[in-house]
């Protein structure tokens, strides 16, 4: 079917009251067409210093909107829409909203115009950038997206993709060579001390810029002047309304058809019979998609079918994601899913966001990954999956019945990782159906404006291929430290600036586009590489300059005042009233990442030793890091001479791990400091771990007490003459462990703040220290933490405290 795309008369005749140019109707017209036609998107950059781009954007944008509400019944029937989306929906984004704001100013004189000639079939919804996740989930066919000032890159990624192929984006921004020199909100942001705005770069805006300018379907009009800057080359004043794919749903369906009938592609189809298989017997599925292909639609609508499928009473079904804002999606379809059926579903939120939903006899609830695996239920559905960490993604797999759903390239994703990471091993522990979605739902394939968004904030993003003797060159250590020039990465668009980044994408870093913005503009943020002798980047650092901060932001600092981007000078401040420290300056390693093809040879350790190198070149005073304290990457900084200083008192509640810090010192003063922090640090651990971290994993604490220092920690351990009497007599096998732990934990502390010349224990010996006596576990516990049987481990303790005590009696007071 044939639609004509153009304006009416009155339309034309109210522009030209305003002093609209029909050249800029025309090309309206002709981007309005080209997205129904192709059920892409177009955006249109209205560019100018005043109103007149609000006014622009109100005049073109209600034209538009009346064309398409002219035409709703034609996208339902072709299924390029909802049959329940009855009213054209506009989006208006922007940083402010607050009275006597220029947001708010340029919204009403949006709205002024907009609502004269748009008519009554219309929802104008308004929102800030600050609440984008109230519109997660939803769909628009129109867009005014305004850049005038402020907006952080994930705003951008969240916000486009909420718009539905056929529908247009009116994007106000500042004249572009003003735009490449300003500094905006999330500049401002980026500032820490000692630097100021000045120091600020404007890399990332130069770089939209540019992409603006590169890619097709976007269409750029001076706003002041009404010259048309970049054009359609073709006039379309009609459009033929294409038609979605066939979707052929089987004959041999187990679920409702209704179900079936809310797909949009024949992959969706696919997924749920996949799930089919799940209602007889146990099973896992998992599914991999690009954004906008109906990943969590899909696993929205088979989580209901399992659900009315199961032959039990109650099906409670676990959902989990990184956030709740990913999988509001998810929700709305099973929410739709269950209304399809006949039920009356009862919907609990959460700062607007769908948490809980329940039926007769159904319930879904979102926990955060580290909780959502502690839950009974009879389905679990993991969405996002490439955004959680590795480990407890694991804490799934022996579910009877999970879904696990991941994004491939988008800013929730993390490339191939999640496959290169998880899927892996996953397959050595189970058999499990994998599908890939292709075909995206919510606009046509090849939608220009997914390129370019794609490109723009580097989504998918990958690392350069290693050959053989790529692999030689590595294990030669033929490899070269260097310092990137950002400002011709990103000014020329360089092919490394895509494998750096790509790199941590397959790190399974969660990667937000924001990030890309930070190592783009922030002054104290800088990265380094190992590159092979041919170019090819196999070894990220991302490194941030910290310290130096002035007197008189340090005595702030000591009453809680907390200066951006200086982490470990502010816990060192807080945590070890080390207020000189905060003077020194450094280096924290925010990402350090090796080539996924190339693990385990040593780059990672050799990227940190030349960094060293140049930071006690360079006068710095130490280098440090804070990350998730896994077993694996505390042995990693541990192993190449950092010492830990401070632990987090809660669990990341997406990884599910402790914060910890680590700091390796250069200067003399530095090395005084840090020597003290770390010192003190290991006296905390051995109360701590019976208390605030009496759930941390014995084999991640005794990393936690290694010191590369090598002496022991100064600290009084007393035992009195009873206390030694008994203790004798515990070894001796007279008294209980439960009648002298008071004598006995003073010996267990003193080994775990001694030096290198401690006595030997093998590792089962030391977690059953840490795990019995530190946390104070109970046997039973303690006896499955080695597999052993109670009374086995009662003797083994008794057993090492022996040794420990003959070794320390002559020492302790």
């Amino acid at each position: 079917m044939t639609v004509r795309v153009r304006f009416d008369k009155e339309t034309r005749e109210y522009a030209k009251s305003e002093g609209i140019k029909d050249s800029i109707l025309k090309l309206t017209e002709s981007a309005l067409g080209e997205a129904l036609e192709n059920f892409h998107r177009r955006m249109i950059i209205l560019a100018g210093e005043t109103m007149k781009k609000a006014t622009l954007a109100g005049i073109l944008g209600g034209a538009s909107a009346k064309i398409i509400s002219s035409i709703l019944d034609e996208l339902v029937e072709r299924k390029l829409r909802d049959e329940s989306e009855s009213r054209v929906e506009v989006l208006y984004a922007t940083d402010a909203l607050g009275q006597e704001t220029f947001g708010r100013m340029r919204y009403e004189e949006f709205r002024k115009h907009f609502d004269i000639l748009a008519g009554d079939n219309i929802n104008v919804t308004s929102v800030t950038f600050k609440h984008t996740r109230d519109i997660l989930g939803r769909t628009y066919d129109l867009l005014v997206l305004d850049l005038s000032y402020d907006f952080s890159p994930n705003d951008l990624g969240r916000i486009i993709e909420t718009i539905r192929g056929g529908g247009l984006i009116f994007v106000l921004a500042n004249p572009f060579e003003k735009w490449k020199n300003m500094w905006t909100g999330f500049h401002k942001s980026l500032v820490t001390p000692p630097y100021t705005i000045d120091d600020v770069k404007k890399r990332f805006n130069r770089r939209l810029i540019r992409k603006f300018e590169e890619h097709e379907g976007i269409y750029i009009i001076n706003a002041e002047t009404q010259k048309i800057l970049k054009g359609s080359k073709n006039e379309k004043k009609q459009a033929k309304l294409p038609e979605r794919e066939k979707v052929e749903v089987p004959e041999d369906i187990k679920f409702p058809k209704e179900l079936y009938n809310l797909c949009l592609t024949n992959g969706q189809v696919n997924v749920l019979k996949a799930l089919e298989e799940l209602i007889e017997k146990d099973g896992m599925v998992v599914l991999t998609a690009d954004r906008g292909r109906g990943k969590s639609v899909s696993v929205g609508i088979g989580s209901i079918g399992l659900a009315v499928m199961a032959k039990k009473r109650r099906v409670r079904i676990v959902i989990t994601a990184p956030e709740l804002e990913n999988v509001q999606s998810l929700f709305r379809f099973a929410k739709k899913s269950l209304q399809k059926l006949g039920y009356k579903p009862k919907v609990i939120e959460e700062n607007g966001l769908i948490k809980e939903i329940y039926a007769k006899g159904i319930g879904l609830r979102y926990y955060p990954p580290t909780q959502g695996y502690k839950m009974n239920a009879d389905i679990y559905v993991i969405d996002e999956a490439a955004g959680i960490h590795v480990p407890i993604l694991h804490k799934y797999l022996n579910k009877p019945r999970v879904i696990y759903s991941s994004t491939i390239h988008g800013y929730e994703g993390a490339g191939r990782g999640f496959s290169v990471k998880f899927l892996k091993k996953a397959k050595e522990k189970r058999e499990f159906r994998e599908i890939h979605l292709s075909v995206p739902i919510r606009y046509g394939n090849n939608d220009p404006l997914e390129r370019w968004l794609f490109d723009v904030l580097l989504l998918d993003a990958e690392p350069v291929e290693l050959t053989e003797e790529d692999y030689e060159l590595i294990r030669k250590k033929e490899v070269y430290f260097e310092k990137p020039d950002l400002d011709d990465w990103f000014e020329n668009d360089r092919e490394d600036l895509r494998h750096f980044v790509g790199i941590y994408v397959l790190a399974h870093y969660r990667n937000r586009p924001s990030d890309v913005a930070l190592l783009a503009d922030a002054p104290h943020h800088e990265a380094r590489i190992l590159r092979l002798k041919n170019g090819k980047i196999v070894c990220a650092v991302q490194v941030a300059k910290e310290g130096g901060i002035p007197k008189k932001e340090i005595e702030k600092m000591v009453k809680g005042y907390k200066p951006r981007g200086n982490i470990i000078p502010d816990m060192m401040v807080k945590h070890h009233y080390a207020k000189e420290f905060a003077r020194l300056k450094g280096y924290r390693v925010v990402r350090i990442a090796t080539h996924p093809d190339a693990m385990n040879m040593g780059l990672g350790s050799r990227a940190l030793e030349l960094l060293i190198q140049e930071a006690s070149k360079d006068g710095l005073d130490w280098v440090g890091s804070g990350f998730g304290a896994s077993e694996e990457l505390i042995r990693f900084w541990i192993r190449n001479g950092f010492a830990v200083v401070h632990l987090s008192p809660s669990r990341n509640p997406v990884s599910g791990e402790y914060t910890a810090i680590v700091v390796k010192p250069i200067s003399k003063k530095a090395q005084s400091i840090v020597k003290t922090a770390h010192n003190e640090f290991r006296i905390r651990l051995t109360e701590w771990l019976g208390d605030t971290h009496r759930d941390l994993e014995p084999e991640i604490a005794r990393w936690l007490f290694e010191t590369p220092f090598g002496e022991a920690v100064e600290y009084p351990l007393n035992l009195t003459p009873v206390q030694r009497k008994r203790l004798e007599m515990f070894v001796g096998k007279v008294l209980t462990y439960d009648t002298v732990l008071d004598a006995v934990k003073p010996i267990v502390k003193l080994y775990f703040l001694d030096g290198w010349m401690k006595p030997y224990l093998d590792e089962r010996q030391v977690h059953l220290l840490i795990y019995r006596v530190l946390q104070a576990h109970t046997w039973e516990e303690t006896a499955n933490l080695i597999n052993r049987s109670p009374m086995f481990t009662m003797i083994e303790v008794r057993d090492i405290i022996r040794g420990l005590w003959y070794y320390y009696k002559h020492i302790i007071k």
